[in-house]
């Protein structure tokens, strides 16, 4: 089950900045005369009356009073802005507060062993997850004959120096991955350079590093297969996610470890 709190917590945010920018926008009518307007429409033309809410008269808002009429509907705009998204901080600040599925989950982790070993969780735990992942996507799929040349911190060998960075990086930020899985994908057989796992959303990931993609054969290549992995439901940023180089730009490290940041934390 997909843990909302991070994305009520941006909301919660959002709502921070949008309240910070009306107060800066009400701020430029500070000034503005202490009376309402009333609008109304007749046969197609748009009238427009300043009232004074110490007595209640109306007087007729002509051209020469526009930009004073606009105004003073834009500020009554903002009060009313202003006092809607408090309100809606508020609500959403109490119910973050008192909301968190992670307690579905310790639910089942914190019972005495004796009762967890006869309970089958509503919410598979973490650590059971993450296994199950492991086996269903197993690593080093790739017939390719040549043997990987650089050891990761996980202990595996990879084919490049850049697949090692990913692979650290996965590791650094604690990202369950497998090296070169093996991926149905339409009618052909794909070998992604890593499948990962986002923990919190449980969704899996491919990744594919470009090495070479001056090389235009090669480009042309992996075009192609990146079109594949498109037409068959594969789509780049949310199910398939793309680094690349090229002999004159190396793999942007800073980049991959925003990627990882973006897509699986």
């Amino acid at each position: 089950m997909k843990n909302l709190r991070a994305e009520l917590e941006e909301q919660l945010r959002e709502l921070d900045i949008l309240i910070k920018q009306n107060n800066k926008n009400l701020a430029k009518f500070k000034n503005l005369p202490e009376c309402g307007v009333k609008s109304s429409t007749v046969r197609g033309c748009n009238q427009y009356y300043l009232i004074d809410k110490d007595t209640g008269k109306r007087k007729y808002a002509g051209k020469e009073k526009h930009k004073l009429v606009k105004n003073l509907i834009q500020r009554d705009y903002g009060l009313a802005a202003d006092k809607k998204l408090l309100d809606l901080r508020k609500r959403l600040e109490k119910f973050i507060s008192s909301y968190d599925v992670r307690e579905l989950e310790a639910l089942y982790e914190n019972l005495p062993l004796a009762r967890r070993s006869l309970v089958s969780p509503i919410i598979e735990p973490k650590d059971i997850f993450i296994q199950k992942w492991l086996e269903e996507n197993p690593g080093n799929r790739n017939p390719y004959p040549e043997q990987g040349k650089y050891r990761t911190n996980r202990g595996e060998m990879v084919r490049s120096k850049s697949e090692k960075i990913i692979a650290d990086a996965l590791d650094k930020y604690n990202v369950p991955y497998q090296y070169e899985p093996m991926l149905e994908v339409g009618y052909s057989t794909f070998y992604p350079d890593f499948v990962a796992l986002n923990i919190r959303t449980r969704q899996t990931k491919y990744w594919e590093h470009l090495g070479i993609v001056s090389d235009i054969e090669y480009a042309t290549k992996n075009f192609s297969k990146i079109q594949s992995y498109e037409k068959n439901g594969y789509m780049i940023g949310r199910d398939l996610i793309i680094t690349m180089e090229s002999v004159d730009v190396s793999i942007d490290v800073k980049l991959v470890e925003e990627k990882i940041k973006e897509f699986f934390l």
